[in-house]
């Protein structure tokens, strides 16, 4: 018995057509999706009245929350400092860490995700670090003296 394959008509090769337009309208979209974040700089959680300068004469950045091979760029005095692809570790939920060093010196740092909105802090205190937590397109700014669980 020989089995004749069908020539495909024009209603399958419009529905193959309109598939394939949706499939990669959704990698698009998602791709573009991480461009847009809502920022929130918690101030509540700046350290008050703590002046002693941090160990190590530097300011650590800790990065938590849903990154997913995320191109994130460090800027210092309005100059690119750093860029890494962050991904976050399963077990413990951060994307790793970066030390920026001489305190005294920063008057100003800025972070972006995939080249999204610069995060940009010109911070009044320097004696503190830093959480950036990416989740659901919102990078939130948190201040610490001593990251939870970090130190």
């Amino acid at each position: 018995m020989i089995l004749k394959q069908k020539k495909p008509t024009n209603n399958r090769i419009i529905m193959y057509g309109i598939v394939l337009i949706l499939f990669s309208s959704c990698l698009i979209q998602t791709k573009e999706s991480n461009l847009l974040y809502d920022i929130e700089i918690d101030y509540l959680s700046t350290p008050i009245e703590d002046n002693r300068p941090l160990p190590h004469d530097s300011i650590l950045i800790c990065f938590a929350g849903n990154y997913c091979n995320d191109t994130v760029d460090v800027f210092v005095n309005n100059k690119l400092y750093n860029t890494s692809i962050r991904t976050t570790d399963e077990r413990d939920g951060i994307a790793g860490d970066l030390l920026l060093p001489n305190y005294m010196d920063i008057k100003n740092f800025g972070i972006r995700i995939n080249n999204g909105k610069l995060i940009y802090l010109e911070p009044e205190k320097k004696h503190y670090n830093i959480l950036l937590i990416y989740e659901s397109n919102k990078a939130t700014v948190r201040f610490y003296r001593k990251l939870p669980g970090f130190e």
